[in-house]
């Protein structure tokens, strides 16, 4: 087998060298920083633990389950907990609770009136033409504004893709999301 070079060190580099090598398919990986793991890393520090990148897995697929299996991963594994279901995103200095209700986003400071009146138009809004790769982050603006954006989804996107929102196909990234539009939005 001719070997593979494999450039980026972060945790697609490293499940793509994992299962070549699995296929006994020489591998080397080469890597710019000093460390591999790209945005994946831990600090513990006095007694608490902070996560660089993305601190969440979303298992949209069973072939993520399998990767952390073969990886010998599974004791390590930390689930959240079910009970520690309020999330909170800093705005303007101040930690504010992510509403899980309409009243609860009727009130809060998290968005302006002119975001939340923009929420109202977004059944409107026609959909991107079939041809168009769109970003994240224009799919957002163009459906929802930047505040959305700014305060809803790069939060999400930082916390689990360790990402950005502008280099992201939503095509890709999020195909459930592109799927859902083209289903129910109106055309161009």
């Amino acid at each position: 087998m001719n070997p593979v070079a494999i450039v980026g060190g972060g945790i697609t580099g490293l499940s793509a060298a994992f299962r070549l090598r699995e296929q006994n398919i020489p591998v080397t990986l080469y890597e710019a920083g000093d460390r591999v793991g790209g945005a994946v890393r831990t600090i513990c520090e006095n007694g608490f633990m902070a996560e660089y990148g993305p601190n969440t897995i979303l298992e949209t697929s069973p072939k993520i389950a399998a990767l952390i299996t073969d990886l010998g991963l599974d004791s390590r594994r930390r689930d959240s907990d079910p009970g520690a279901n309020k999330n909170y995103i800093v705005r303007d200095g101040k930690m504010r609770p992510l509403p899980t209700s309409a009243a609860a986003f009727a009130a809060t400071p998290l968005f302006s009136m002119a975001a939340k009146l923009r929420l109202a138009a977004e059944p409107f809004i026609c959909r991107a033409p079939d041809s168009e790769d769109e970003s994240l982050a224009d799919f957002v603006v163009r459906r929802l504004g930047h505040e959305f954006l700014d305060y809803a989804i790069n939060p999400f996107v930082s916390g689990i893709y360790a990402g950005d929102p502008a280099k992201l196909s939503v095509q890709q990234a999020f195909p459930k999301l592109a799927a859902l539009e083209a289903r129910r939005s109106p055309m161009r």
